[in-house]
């Protein structure tokens, strides 16, 4: 999944999912607060890959009883309306800062879910030298190839 979609939640915390995504997600997802109270939001098949590395960690690692219980216990299983539209959770709204105005954000395997305001804010504060530093950390490229 790739793309940006902006779109408006209504008076019942509602928001219509871009059929772009819809196509990908279908009609039925889960919603996660994720790392920086993020929403990400997953196919029903991502999820549950997501699922059996969490639930296949030891049960006296302490770590992964702490990152278990925040994703797992953090979770909603969402079903689109007849509009396409579904209601965010409270706390995920609390959480992520949401308000009015989203941004659905599209990073391949999943979709992050952020106030069109906060995005904005990240955006403008990654500069290029910032993106070239991140994407040559994470590619393990020469200063010329990128």
């Amino acid at each position: 999944m790739y793309g940006q979609y902006e779109r408006a939640i209504d008076v019942k915390n509602r928001v219509a999912l871009p059929a772009k995504l819809r196509e990908v997600l279908g009609s039925k997802f889960y919603l996660t607060i994720g790392l920086e109270n993020i929403i990400e939001i997953r196919s029903e098949q991502q999820y549950q890959k997501l699922e059996q590395t969490l639930t296949a960690t030891s049960i006296f690692d302490r770590n992964a009883k702490i990152v278990k219980r925040w994703f797992l216990g953090h979770t909603y299983q969402i079903d689109l309306d007849s509009q396409a539209r579904f209601v965010i959770p409270k706390l995920a709204l609390e959480k992520s800062a949401i308000q009015k105005d989203v941004i659905f954000i599209g990073t391949g395997d999943l979709v992050e879910l952020w106030s069109l305001e906060q995005y904005q804010n990240y955006e403008q504060s990654i500069s290029d030298e910032k993106l070239q530093l991140a994407a040559k950390s994470l590619m393990k490229v020469e200063d010329n190839e990128i």
